[in-house]
């Protein structure tokens, strides 16, 4: 036994790491920043010391740190930057680069600045890069991006981030059959045309991510096959419009813009606000949702449902297929959660937040506060047509044979929520779970909490969540 416990201590003190052949450990420090690996190297031990030069990933940041710093400081901060990276890549022994990441900020012109990322960019740029990532934070003109990174034939995540500049004018500038990923998250530094160009070199893209600032697109086309996942953010004051012909398109995120197109196979969708004029919105809008009537997962912010409260209840379509439905409010509206629904009969989970806050309210029998008293709330709700201008005629078909979980997120003790928690407890008759967040905010949770707990329920397996 003795021998075993001296056996177990001899090999706690091997140290294996130093043992691992060098493919290894350069597969590790891959995952790392430069600076770290170049740290780390010569502690694991003496003869791996100038193993980071034979990397051929590189992940630069210069660490800045938005403190109110002047025009010098700032300078001289990219200055000893500039002095690493360069030190780096002069001295690395592997003329391939794979990966290359780079995220820096300046904000006055600077000759420098913009020649030194020109360099490293051009540097990374040859036959054997597959990961490229590059973050520019600076407020001057902006960084002409190298046409020739668009010609990579081997590249298979590309990332732009900041004010990056390109312009396209032919399909022939753009050559990425191996792209599989892209982020185009720039400010107004390119154009529809541009971006179009782009996408049309990409043949096999599968993740794509854009996001623009301070211009409008007329209309974007995305049209490849194998995409699957499709994340649009449009700068606010401008707004867009997005054709789709993506046939494999299972994800699709979309604000301040609409689409149209082939969105027959989406499973996931997200909408967030919706700069579109007030009198064409709603109509756009639900010719977006008609389009996505097949999905499976749908994510409404409280700016989308607000134009809802303008559809009629007829033009609202029906999504036979839907089991998650994730709705924010402007405020609580009994009228467009129940008409969604009724138009959602397979629906197994409901969550709603509400994201107005609280108006003071002042009753008769009650001094002033945030929400009306629970003792005033319990009398309204004896009247059976209160919260409702017409009570329903039917149950919604997903109460009654698939709802199991409702998540109700910022309750503010109205009495509508109210009332819509006492039909829906009534009438979940699959109901299990019921989670209310917010309640222990109010004005005694403790009455509120048994007031709830002590609603009838249609389901004897219904339990509460409070927080």
């Amino acid at each position: 036994m003795a021998e075993e416990e001296n056996n177990g201590g001899e090999n706690d003190n091997i140290d294996r790491l130093s043992n691992l052949p060098d493919s290894v450990l350069c597969h590790i420090f891959s995952f790392l920043p430069t600076k770290t690996t170049i740290q780390t190297t010569p502690l694991i031990s003496h003869r791996y010391r100038n193993l980071w030069k034979t990397l051929q990933t590189f992940d630069f940041d210069d660490e800045y740190e938005f403190n109110g710093k002047t025009e010098s400081e700032n300078t001289e901060h990219f200055m000893f930057f500039s002095i690493f990276v360069n030190a780096v890549l002069a001295q690395r022994e592997s003329r391939r680069i794979r990966k290359f990441r780079l995220s820096c900020c300046h904000f006055h012109e600077d000759v420098f600045y913009t020649s030194s990322i020109d360099t490293w960019v051009r540097t990374a740029i040859g036959p054997y890069l597959e990961e490229f990532y590059i973050s520019l934070c600076n407020y001057d003109d902006g960084f002409n991006l190298p046409l020739t990174l668009l010609s990579c034939s081997n590249l298979v995540f590309l990332r732009l981030c900041g004010f990056i500049l390109f312009q396209l004018k032919d399909s022939s500038e753009v050559c990425l059959p191996s792209l599989k990923g892209l982020q185009l998250l720039v400010g107004d530094g390119s154009d529809a045309n541009s971006v179009n160009i782009l996408l049309s070199g990409c043949p096999i893209l599968e993740d794509l991510e854009l996001s623009f600032c301070h211009f409008s697109f007329a209309k974007l086309r995305v049209q490849t096959s194998l995409l699957k996942r499709l994340a649009i953010t449009f700068a606010y004051e401008a707004g867009g419009c997005v054709e789709i012909d993506a046939p494999g398109l299972k994800y699709l995120s979309l604000s301040n813009g609409t689409a149209f197109g082939n969105l027959h196979n989406v499973k996931e969708a997200y909408l967030a606000e919706f700069s579109t004029p007030e009198s064409e919105s709603v109509f756009r809008l639900l010719n977006l949702l008609q389009a996505l009537s097949g999905i499976k997962h749908l994510m409404l912010d409280h700016y989308i449902t607000e134009r809802l409260l303008d559809a009629p209840f007829l033009d609202f379509p029906e999504f036979c297929y839907l089991l998650h439905l994730d709705i924010g409010l402007p405020s609580f509206n009994m009228v467009i959660v129940f008409n969604m629904l009724q138009k959602c009969p397979m629906l197994q989970t409901l969550i709603i937040l509400q994201c107005k806050e609280p108006e003071p309210v002042i009753d008769d029998s009650f001094s002033y506060g945030w929400v009306a008293k629970l003792k005033t709330v319990a009398k309204c709700l004896k009247s059976p047509l209160y919260g409702w201008l017409v009570k329903p005629n039917s149950v919604p078909t997903c109460l009654a044979s698939h709802l199991t979980f409702i998540h109700y997120k910022a309750f503010q003790g109205n009495r509508h929520e109210l009332e819509f928690i006492r039909y829906v407890l009534q009438n979940g008759l699959l109901l299990k779970m019921m989670v209310i967040n917010g309640i222990y905010l109010l004005d005694r949770p403790e009455e509120w909490v048994e007031f709830i707990s002590n609603m009838p329920r249609g389901s004897a397996m219904c339990q509460f969540q409070f927080h």
